[in-house]
């Protein structure tokens, strides 16, 4: 779970640094802020539900869709969450991708 510490780390700091800039931010880092102290204290030891995850609708729904680096931080923090469970289509698609250069769609 050092993954999950790690990316609960990183988007913490994210959020407090954009917090007095952006009362989004803020709010955002108010929603999770338990979540993510409990991912770095490493108090959660199995995968979440994805729907037991706060704040998931709550990026795209506010200005903050549009910071890339904040998604991503996101992404990686809710992927390491629910330990990739529900993205094996996604999984099998990288491992395609990965086999080729250019994706043959028809297969």
């Amino acid at each position: 779970m050092q993954t999950l510490k790690a990316t609960a780390k990183a988007l913490r700091e994210y959020l407090e640094a954009l917090e007095d800039k952006n009362p989004d931010a803020k709010a955002m880092l108010n929603i999770l802020r338990d979540l993510l102290l409990k991912a770095e204290g490493d108090e959660i030891q199995t995968p979440m539900e994805p729907k037991g995850i706060p704040g998931y609708r709550y990026l795209p729904e506010t200005n903050l869709q549009d910071d890339r680096e904040l998604s991503e931080l996101f992404a990686s923090f809710y992927m390491a969450l629910i330990d990739g469970q529900e993205w094996s289509f996604f999984k099998k698609f990288q491992a395609k991708y990965k086999k080729c250069e250019t994706p043959n769609f028809d297969k």
